[in-house]
C-alpha cells in the first residue's frame, strides 16, 4: 500500500504537468506511477495532487483515493519531490534506462533485418512488415501489443513502440519511447511521445517531449543543437533553465503544428496551441496560442475540434477534463 505525493516540483515539468500529475510522465515503457506501483494488482493507492487536478485524477484512476484528509500509518509514502532530481521534461526524452519483457514473440517478415535478436521483444499481436530493420546493438527494442511497423521502417534501439501504435513506411527511429495509440513517421530520435499523438509525415524531431493528443503537420522540423554548439536556455513557465547542448521542444497536450513548421532550438509550446506561419516560431508559446501574433484560440471551437480528435481514438472528453481545460483557458 503506497501513497504517492506529487509535491511542489510539478512546475519543472510544464507543459505536460499543466493538466497531468507529475507521476503520469512517461519514462520508457511506463509512466512514473507504473514504476512505483503495479496498477494491475495494487488497488490500494493514495494519490496526493494539486487541488486543480483532483477531479481529473479521480476520473483517470477511479480505484485510487485522491487527496484524503489523512494518510493511514500503514501506507508507504513516496514523495516525487525527493525522487525526481530532473529539472525538466528534457531529461525524460527518449527511452532511458528500462527493462520490459513481453511474454511471447511474433515472427517478423522473412525480408526483415534483425540485429541482436536477444534484445528484441515483439508482442505476438504486433506486426512487423517487409523490409523493416530492427537494430538492438545499442539498446533493447520493445514492440508492444497490436502495434504495426510498416514496410521499410528502421528502428535502432533503445526503443519502445507502444500498444496500438503505427510506425509509417520508411520511418527512422532511434532512442524513442512512443506511447500508445500514436502514428509516427519521418526521423525521430531521443524523443518521448506520451501517447495518442501523431507525427505521420517526413520531418525531423529530436531531443523532445510530446504530450497527448498532439498533431505535427507534414514536414514539421525542430532544431535541437545550436550552430555554435553553446548551451541552450529554455523558458519553462516563469523560470529559465539550462537544458545543456541538446534540447529540442516541449509540446503540451492538444497542440498542433501546420505544414512545414520550423521549431527553434529549446522551444516551449504550451497546451492547446495552434502553431503555424513562415519562418522559425517563437521559442516560448503560451497556452492556447493561435499563430504567432498573440491571438488566442477560441475555447468553443477548440472543444469542438477536440471532440472530433478524441472520437477518432474512441475516446471522449470527460466532465472533469472539460472543466480543467476551461479553467486553464481562462488564465
Amino acid at each position: 500500500m503506497k501513497a504517492i505525493f506529487e509535491d511542489n516540483t510539478f512546475e519543472n515539468f510544464y507543459p505536460f504537468t499543466l493538466n497531468h500529475a507529475s507521476f503520469e510522465i512517461r519514462v520508457g515503457t511506463k509512466t512514473l506511477l507504473n514504476k512505483f506501483v503495479n496498477l494491475e494488482s495494487d488497488k490500494k493507492i493514495i494519490l496526493v495532487v494539486r487541488d486543480i487536478l483532483k477531479d481529473v485524477i479521480e476520473e483517470r484512476y477511479p480505484f485510487a483515493i485522491v487527496n484524503p484528509e489523512k494518510i493511514p500509518r500503514d501506507y508507504e509514502e513516496i514523495h516525487l519531490g525527493k525522487e525526481l532530481d530532473e529539472t525538466s521534461l528534457f531529461q525524460f526524452s527518449g527511452f532511458g534506462n528500462d527493462a520490459y519483457n513481453i511474454d511471447s514473440k511474433s515472427i517478423p517478415s522473412e525480408s526483415s533485418a534483425i540485429i541482436n535478436s536477444d534484445r528484441i521483444n515483439i508482442s505476438e499481436s504486433a506486426k512487423v512488415c517487409a523490409g523493416v530493420i530492427l537494430d538492438a546493438s545499442e539498446g533493447q527494442i520493445i514492440i508492444d501489443d497490436n502495434s504495426l511497423l510498416d514496410i521499410g521502417a528502421l528502428v535502432k534501439g533503445p526503443a519502445y513502440i507502444g500498444r496500438n501504435t503505427i510506425v509509417n513506411p520508411g520511418a527512422k527511429l532511434h532512442d524513442v519511447a512512443i506511447g500508445p495509440y500514436c502514428k509516427v513517421g519521418g526521423e525521430i530520435e531521443h524523443t518521448t511521445f506520451q501517447g495518442f499523438s501523431n507525427k505521420q509525415h517526413d520531418g525531423y524531431l529530436g531531443n523532445s517531449f510530446i504530450g497527448e493528443w498532439v498533431n505535427l503537420g507534414a514536414n514539421t522540423n525542430n532544431s535541437d543543437l545550436k550552430n555554435n554548439y553553446s548551451r541552450i536556455n529554455v523558458r519553462i513557465g516563469n523560470n529559465n533553465i539550462d537544458a545543456g547542448m541538446f534540447a529540442g521542444c516541449l509540446i503540451g497536450d492538444y497542440s498542433k503544428t501546420g505544414i512545414s513548421t520550423m521549431i527553434n532550438t529549446g522551444t516551449y509550446i504550451g497546451l492547446g496551441c495552434n502553431v503555424f506561419g513562415a519562418g522559425f516560431q517563437n521559442k516560448y508559446i503560451p497556452n492556447f496560442s493561435w499563430g504567432a501574433n498573440g491571438d488566442k484560440t477560441d475555447y468553443t471551437k477548440f472543444m469542438k475540434t477536440l471532440k472530433i480528435v478524441k472520437s477518432r481514438r474512441d475516446r471522449v472528453i470527460t466532465p472533469a477534463e472539460a472543466e480543467l481545460l476551461k479553467l486553464l483557458h481562462q488564465e
